[in-house]
């Protein structure tokens, strides 16, 4: 089984939500679901639950699951070239805006939060320490972090762009056996109903999309909380370290396996050759 994960970063108290809306419509629709990762007080204004409605209702009949995207989405380290919320701030600090943000968004939406995709993809040790004190389960970023060996937070990474996705999804069908997952990422500048000319798709082709997946065998769309939960901790944390090692490799190897997968078995198992270099 080739299990695909779709996270939606940003819905905010200020974002675009008649674009959620119509996400939220065509997920129901093609019988998906998709993890939003809602900002908890975006632009200094807590989330309230008049705002979220249409995912209220949407988490409520599991087209979503809502997942905490940091606290405010701004960078707290000034003059970094790497802008950051959490990395190399006070472990108390991240304490405090991690545990706020989650408080907000349980008395929204009447749930738990247990998973954690931290803005700009960037935290450090003491965010992981933090996460696992407060009780979540996963956290979501990119596949380049190191990841202390701890007990039950579990990395699910993205492993690329919501637009990237057929073709990352061909790439696992060449290696099913070996059961790879894909985390595509997506936000509302992708779209062109959003107002960006360059953006790289439309719903229109997002439904589409999902159509297609819908008609893959052995492929299966699940929530970032439900992929996290198909494999323990030190699974998932082998696999980044199989990704990373992956990109290690020589340039001329590199093609050979995955570039878009988590790899939970051994690298080995993914590693695909052309026949005319078999024979």
């Amino acid at each position: 089984m080739i299990d695909v994960a779709i996270r939606f970063d940003d819905p905010s108290a200020t974002s675009d939500h008649a674009l959620e809306r119509e996400l939220v419509r065509i997920l129901a629709e093609q019988e998906a679901c998709a993890t939003f990762a809602v900002i908890p007080c975006a632009d200094g204004l807590p989330l309230r639950a008049e705002q979220m409605a249409h995912l209220i209702e949407a988490q409520r009949c599991g087209t979503v699951e809502i997942a905490q995207h940091g606290y405010s989405h701004e960078s707290r380290i000034g003059g970094s070239d790497t802008p950051s919320e959490f990395a190399g701030v006070d472990p108390a600090e991240q304490a405090r805006r991690i545990a706020d943000g989650k408080t907000i968004l349980g008395q929204v939406f009447g749930v738990t939060i247990g998973g954690f995709v931290p803005p700009f993809n960037s935290f450090d040790q003491a965010t992981v320490r933090v996460l696992e004190q407060q009780g979540f389960h996963y956290l979501s970023a990119g596949g380049g972090h190191d990841f202390p060996d701890v007990t039950h937070l579990s990395p699910v990474p993205r492993t690329c762009q919501t637009f990237e996705l057929r073709g990352a999804i061909q790439e696992a069908q060449r290696r099913a056996a070996a059961a790879p997952s894909i985390v595509a990422v997506m936000h509302h500048y992708d779209f062109r109903e959003h107002g960006h000319a360059d953006a790289r798709m439309t719903l229109h082709e997002f439904a589409a999309l999902l159509e297609w997946i819908r008609l893959q065998p052995g492929v299966r769309l699940v929530t970032l909380g439900v992929l996290a939960r198909l494999h323990d901790a030190h699974t998932w944390r082998a696999a980044v370290q199989r990704g990373r090692q992956a990109q290690q490799l020589h340039w001329r190897l590199r093609p050979f396996l995955p570039q878009h997968c988590l790899m939970t078995r051994p690298l080995w198992r993914y590693l695909r050759f052309p026949e005319r270099l078999i024979a």
